[in-house]
């Protein structure tokens, strides 16, 4: 999977806004701290970072993504971090999930 595929399933399937225009916009603007939505932004970059280069064609796999955010996730898990913070970060490596299964389903023809 691509990393803009992935990001578009994020935007569309974790239930919380991911990018900040189109998928080379985002990428680039998260890799440089400029992205409309500051843990969006971190969440995209560490998943770019990722990846063999930041790159919206380039590949990524499942254990990149979510290997990617552990920093992140741990993070969220504070007791001085909101909720809502621990909620999202949940629902965006559920929805990392939800993407490669649905790649791997689509081909096996399920």
């Amino acid at each position: 999977m691509t990393l803009c595929e992935l990001l578009g399933y994020l935007d569309r399937e974790s239930g919380y806004p991911v990018l900040d225009g189109d998928c080379d916009e985002t990428v680039k603007k998260a890799m440089a701290g400029s992205h409309k939505d500051p843990l969006a932004g971190q969440i995209v970059a560490a998943i770019a970072a990722s990846a063999a280069t930041p790159a919206a064609d380039a590949a990524v796999t499942r254990a990149q993504a979510t290997t990617s955010l552990g920093a992140l996730r741990l993070k969220a898990m504070r007791d001085d971090v909101t909720g809502h913070d621990l909620k999202r970060m949940e629902r965006t490596v559920h929805a990392i999930d939800g993407a490669f299964n649905d790649e791997a389903l689509a081909a096996r023809g399920s």
